[in-house]
């Protein structure tokens, strides 16, 4: 049986593009919300230096990166969603289960994720041009994101 017919058969739809990057941009907001307030007291000490902000992000990237990588696997594994997935009604799910992803697929997709925007977010391209709308890191963990703010369809 075809995704499509799956998704029909349970009354779920695919998550449009548009509600997946106002997702990323909530997401990445948070992010850097709380890279921002963990790096607050140096960032505060550099008065304006430009330069040695910089220099101080390099040097918390491992940090940073840790904390995008925790952040997406935690509430994926937990909600299928991540806070900004939540917000937009949006929800990762297995292919085969159409359950949220364990905790080992949601710290493997989460890390595919991030080293996705290493590589320019060309692999997010992926989800524009697949039928399911899958980004790279999806069709690599068999996930795709579907819209939660439709009612399934209740026949019974």
């Amino acid at each position: 049986m075809d995704i499509l017919e799956i998704l029909d058969r349970e009354g779920l739809e695919l998550a449009k593009n548009d509600k997946r990057i106002f997702a990323f941009v909530i997401d990445e907001l948070i992010i850097s919300f709380l890279v921002f307030v963990a790096l607050y007291d140096k960032i505060s000490t550099l008065n304006n230096n430009t330069e040695q902000i910089i220099a101080l992000m390099s040097s918390a990237l491992f940090y940073i990166i840790a904390v995008k990588i925790l952040y997406h696997s935690i509430f994926t594994a937990l909600y299928g969603a991540s806070i900004g997935k939540i917000l937009c009604k949006i929800k990762i799910v297995k292919l085969d289960t159409l359950d949220k992803p364990n905790i080992v697929e949601s710290v493997l997709r989460s890390t595919l994720r991030v080293l996705a925007e290493f590589l320019f977010y060309i692999p997010f391209l992926f989800a524009f041009a697949n039928p399911f709308r899958q980004a790279l890191h999806d069709m690599m963990i068999r996930t795709i994101v579907i819209d939660v703010s439709i009612p399934q369809n209740l026949q019974g």
